[in-house]
This record gives structure tokens, sequence and C-alpha cells, in this order.
């Protein structure tokens, strides 16, 4: 149908046969990159929102004639407690249990019975008044001073390093994006200054006959978005299994980084997106390149 409908001998014209292919990878690595940065900033803000408003305070158990001290390790605990309940903006603080450490531990460790003859350290759970002004100077200051054995933790210090290594991977994946538009625009151009002048008498023809440049424009953009669209599926169609593959694999993993790395409804549409670009841009190119070839050739 499309052929019998262009006024030029696109049929016999194979310059353009290997479009396709070229458009199916293009397609195929911008997805895969498109769906990385976004499974990123998916799992990085899942953790901001988990562990923002939180602390966390370890306290390492006392030893004495290389023995745990339960009692004064005890004591200790109920110092950094009291600590913390009293400042400014906690809203609560809460140890965790040695069921809590063990499930915490499991995804890392996998058989958390070999922990019960170490000495773990106790983790007390902070939890901060939203909004709050907490000053962690001072709260530092008091621990030091009635808790020597126990440390404060502020994830923001942690987060904002995952945070610099994220926007790092996103501006390495922008510029990954940025050459292959670049370079599936240099292959359209390609193509189709080749396929021009493989067709210049009857493009010359046809201006004689009245044809404008933006008909004969028009016909090879039509041309340019088939190709394009066929391979931009293709390209597309290929990167589902490897996204439902590594997103099985993520679910498996109970707890840690990579579990929260996941792709909702808006991801999707913004992959989906690709292919629809990637033709929109080859089919702008076409038109675009043919209208200027036009002008300085005839």
């Amino acid at each position: 149908m499309f052929r019998r409908r262009s006024d030029l001998p696109f049929a016999s014209d194979t310059s353009a046969w290997f479009l396709p292919w070229m458009v199916m990878l293009m397609v195929f690595f911008a997805g895969l990159t498109m769906a990385g940065t976004l499974s990123l900033n998916s799992m990085l803000s899942r953790w901001s929102r988990s562990i923002s408003g939180s602390l966390t305070v370890q306290v390492i158990p006392i030893e004495e004639n290389s023995r745990v001290d339960k009692k004064k390790t005890q004591q200790e605990i109920q110092n950094v407690l009291d600590i913390l309940r009293k400042t400014v903006g906690v809203a609560s603080a809460n140890v965790l249990t040695d069921s809590q450490m063990k499930e915490l531990l499991k995804p890392w460790l996998g058989d958390t019975s070999l922990l019960d003859d170490l000495p773990m350290p106790h983790l007390i759970d902070v939890q901060l008044i939203p909004d709050a002004d907490v000053d962690l100077d001072m709260l530092k200051a008091l621990l030091n001073k009635n808790a020597p054995n126990a440390s404060l933790d502020v994830h923001k210090l942690w987060l904002g390093k995952l945070i610099k290594l994220v926007k790092t991977l996103d501006l390495l994946a922008s510029s990954l994006l940025s050459l292959v538009i670049a370079t599936t625009s240099v292959i359209v151009i390609y193509v189709t200054c080749s396929s021009l002048a493989v067709h210049k008498p009857v493009i010359e023809l046809l201006h004689q006959t009245g044809a404008h440049d933006s008909y004969i424009s028009k016909q090879y953009a039509k041309r340019t978005a088939v190709l394009a669209a066929i391979g931009a599926v293709t390209g597309y169609l290929a990167v589902l299994p490897i996204l439902f593959l590594l997103s099985s694999l993520a679910s498996d993993i109970q707890g840690g980084l990579l579990s929260e790395a996941r792709f909702d409804t808006a991801s999707w549409i913004l992959l989906s997106l690709v292919p629809v670009l990637a033709v929109v841009l080859s089919t702008l190119t076409a038109y675009w390149t043919v209208q200027r070839t036009l002008r300085r050739m005839l």
C-alpha cells in the first residue's frame, strides 16, 4: 500500500535496508539505559523516604575479662535511651530485639544462627518528629560523655554519598542517550542523502511536472517513519524480556538496595516513549534533510 502511493521507486532502493536494524539497536541501548536510570532513581527515592526522619545509635557490648558484661551494657543502653528521649525533636527511641537484628542481617549473611555466639552490637532505632531541628552535635557530645561505647549514625551522611553516585550515573546515562540520539540522526541523514543521490533523475522529473520540495520530503518522511517504526518496535520488544528477568532476580532479594529498584507505572510510560521518540526523530530528520538537500541540489 505504501509503495503504490509513492512516486519514487523506493522498492528498488536498497540504501535504507539497514535503517531498521540501526534504529532497533539504538532503541535497545536507549531503553536499557533509561530503564537502569529510572530504577536507580526509584531505589534512591524509596530509601530516602524510608530513612528520612530517623537516626540509629549503636551500642557496643562492654567486655570485662574477655566476657560481655551484660549488666553494664544494659545500663549504658538505658543511659542512651534516657538521653535520646529527653532530646528535643526525638519522637521515639527503641532498642531492636535479637530477632529484629537477625531479620535485618538475614539478606546479607543468610544463616543467622552463626550470630548466636557473637557479641552483636545493640541498635537503637530513633524516630524524629517531622521537620524537627535536632542538634546533632550536642547529641553526640552527650552520648560521648555518658555512653562512651555508643555511636550515632546519621543516615544523611551516607545517603548524600549515594545521591552523589546516582547523580553521576544519571549524567553518564544522559551522555549515552545524547550519543544514541546523535548517532541515529547521523544515520538517517546518511541514508536519506544516499537515496536522494540515487533518485536524483526521478526527483528532477517530478520537479518538472510541478512537484514541490515539501511533497518529495513527505514521501521520504513516510518511508523513513515506516522503516524506523519496524526497528523501534523490534528494539523495544527485545528490551522487555531483559527487564522482566532483572526485575524477577531483584524481587528474589529480600531486603537490601536492589529490592527497592522497582518499575512503576510512570517508569513504564517513559520507557514506552523511547520507540515513539525514535520514530519521530527519524521522520523529522529525514524531512529536514530532504528539504535542505533539494534546495542545494536543484
